[in-house]
């Protein structure tokens, strides 16, 4: 694994270092196509772009010509074998002639060879021995300055004093005709000698014999620079193996390589339009704006690159300084919002409505003290949101009076509109829809109860009632035939039958009248689950196997111990385990099973009903229900009811599901530790 991270690694390095190649060159070529383009080497076979070139060589000639004037003109006795011998024709390829205003020529390093440039300029020099003195004599200072403002068209003042006292003017000047040279010079046709200009026309011309291949080297390494960078962000935030690991370099917020690239971008800008646009061409501009252009490209590339990663590791936005700012923000106006909910909560409407007269009152006392035009327009529009702020109240407060109105009369499934209500009068709505609702959910609950009462006395008397006219019928029979008659056995039997029945439901009814009243005594214990869920199924082992029911014990590893009383548990398995007995269909499987999910223990008791299940779990539960709506079967059809109580007694939850014909119950317990 290690080789692989290393061989991505290196092969990633050399991939960036040829990408920094290639943009580096890519760049060089558009600086080329630019400086061709911009001289016009298209068009006129590169002629201006040579004269062009050759002028920013020559400027190095013309410091060395400035001195050679300094030679000729600030002393007289000239030694100018140095420069003699510098542009001799066979070291330079440059010679030149400097003539003063009246066209002498006081140097010459001439030649008689043809010449393909030609340089002709002006050069100022002033000479110690010409400057003149002028002294004149004015009235007035303004005059003094009037004068050597028209003197000054004509001659060049190098210095002056002016006497307030006297008026006298003093001027020290050279005249133009004095200071003004030309200066002529050449670059040979042929040249004679290997110096800047050999070699820098030879590059020109080469440049320009090259200018429709450095257009395709450009496109070259564009599409280089392209696939480059396809590789790098195919490969972004993936190690050796292939797996998404994002760098440290690829944690730095984007937003930050954003703001580089944007600075990068407008940089670029600058220095294409420097080259392309500038009144100047130089070499330094051209190699100021590759170098910069290559370093925007690369951080361009390097943005793109990382952006990629970030995207495969999928929000992406959130690793930004803008994100967290605007995240701290949220939170910010958050607690602000809360704080001023709490205030308004928490706050009387008396004290809500006095702090905002004080404020508005506050308020008017500022625009008071800031004028009287300030004041009137505060008053017009504080006059206009008092208008609003009325018609928006009652309108409110219609609402609420249309909801009273309609409950009084009613109608309880009506509810008020709230939406777009001030907090106390919204706060007033729901408590009037709570208590339409409340009323609803009472009645209910009586009707309910009262359909549930008359349901009572009907299975009651029925359950008491069979039981009861078989003891008097055969009681009656007993009297008439005599205990010596040969039916009198049966007749007893039946007796003895009926009244244990009749002791049972009489039993179960002050059962479940404890167990719904919690008058039970819970003797809460540590108890293992597991244990006694297998004691309840052995025990029911052979009832079970009476009625061919198949158990399917399923019990949790971890041994779930709850906090429980054992005899009641035990009474609640054994009412379920006795009505799977009585009401599942014959030659099925019973699944028993507990398990833990999320610091509970869940048990569960599965089964197949015989008889159709058409009642919904919530009346099952109910006192004196049972699922056979014939009731013909044996029992109170208190079971599931004395289960639940004793169940909730313990603190845990007794829940029934039906699905079909499928009868399950599911008992839940808080687990304190497992064995």
């Amino acid at each position: 694994m290690k080789k692989s991270l290393s061989c991505n690694f290196w092969v990633k390095l050399a991939t960036w270092i040829l990408l920094a190649l290639f943009v580096f060159l890519f760049f060089l070529s558009v600086a080329g196509i630019a400086v061709l383009i911009r001289t016009g080497a298209y068009w006129d076979g590169g002629q201006t772009f040579r004269e062009s070139v050759a002028e920013q060589v020559f400027s190095f000639d013309k410091v060395r010509i400035r001195y050679v004037m300094r030679e000729y003109l600030d002393g007289g006795n000239v030694d100018d074998s140095e420069y003699r011998k510098m542009y001799a024709r066979e070291n330079s390829n440059v010679f030149f002639t400097i003539s003063d205003s009246n066209g002498n020529i006081i140097a010459d390093y001439g030649s008689e060879d043809d010449f393909q440039i030609e340089y002709k300029y002006e050069e100022f020099f002033m000479s110690a021995d010409k400057e003149k003195e002028l002294t004149e004599i004015f009235a007035t200072e303004k005059e003094a300055f009037e004068f050597m403002e028209t003197f000054g068209k004509e001659h060049y003042i190098s210095d002056w004093i002016y006497s307030h006292s006297t008026g006298e003017l003093d001027l020290r000047y050279y005249s133009l005709s004095d200071i003004t040279y030309t200066v002529n010079a050449f670059i040979r046709k042929n040249f004679s000698s290997e110096d800047r200009f050999f070699y820098t026309l030879r590059g020109v011309d080469f440049i320009v014999n090259m200018k429709y291949w450095i257009i395709l080297f450009a496109v070259f390494t564009a599409v280089m620079c392209f696939l480059s960078l396809v590789f790098l962000c195919a490969s972004a935030g993936r190690n050796g193996e292939g797996e998404l690991k994002l760098s440290f370099f690829n944690r730095i917020p984007i937003d930050i390589f954003w703001g580089f690239c944007a600075l990068a971008c407008f940089i670029l800008i600058l220095a294409f339009s420097e080259l392309s646009l500038g009144d100047e061409y130089e070499w330094f501009t051209v190699a100021m704006f590759v170098m910069v252009s290559s370093l925007c490209a690369v951080m361009l590339s390097a943005s793109i690159v990382t952006l990629a990663a970030r995207i495969k590791a999928k929000k992406w936005y959130k690793n930004t300084v803008i994100y967290r700012i605007l995240k701290l923000l949220k939170k910010l106006f958050s607690a602000i919002g809360q704080g001023a909910i709490f205030l308004m909560k928490n706050v009387s409407l008396f004290w809500q409505a006095l702090g905002a007269l004080i404020v508005l009152k506050a308020m008017e006392l500022f625009c008071i003290m800031a004028g009287s035009e300030i004041y009137i327009l505060f008053w017009i529009f504080e006059f206009l949101a008092l208008i609003a702020l009325v018609i928006y109240v009652t309108l409110s407060l219609r609402k609420l009076q249309k909801a009273a109105r309609e409950m009084a009369g009613g109608n309880l499934d009506y509810r008020a509109e709230l939406a777009g209500m001030p907090h106390a009068l919204r706060e007033h709505g729901e408590n009037l829809n709570n208590i339409g609702e409340g009323l609803k959910t009472a009645l209910g609950e009586k009707m309910k109860s009262e359909h549930m009462k008359a349901e009572l006395i009907t299975n009651v008397s029925h359950d008491i009632k069979t039981p009861l006219t078989s003891i008097v019928n055969y009681v009656d029979l007993l009297k008439k035939e005599g205990l010596e008659s040969e039916n009198a056995a049966e007749y007893l039997e039946v007796l003895d039958r009926q009244s244990a029945k009749l002791k049972k439901l009489t039993e179960d009814l002050i059962e479940a009248s404890k167990a719904t009243s919690g008058c039970i005594a819970v003797n809460a214990e540590e108890l293992d689950i597991n244990v006694l869920l297998s004691q309840a199924c052995g025990e029911y082992e052979g009832k079970l196997s009476e009625n061919k029911l198949t158990p399917v014990l399923t019990l949790a590893e971890s041994n779930p111990v709850v906090f429980a009383d054992g005899g009641l548990v035990w009474r609640v398995f054994d009412n379920l385990l006795n009505n799977i007995c009585k009401y599942s269909q014959k030659g099925t499987r019973v699944y028993l099973k507990t398990e833990t999910k999320a610091g509970k223990a869940h048990i569960t008791f599965s089964n197949i009903s015989a008889a159709q299940l058409d009642i919904s779990s919530e009346e099952l539960m109910e006192r004196f229900v049972r699922g056979d709506s014939s009731r013909n079967t044996e029992g109170s059809g208190l079971g599931l009811s004395i289960a639940r109580s004793l169940t909730e007694l313990q603190s845990g939850f007794f829940d029934i599901k039906i699905d079909g014909d499928l009868f399950k119950v599911e008992i839940t317990f808080d687990i304190i530790k497992n064995n």
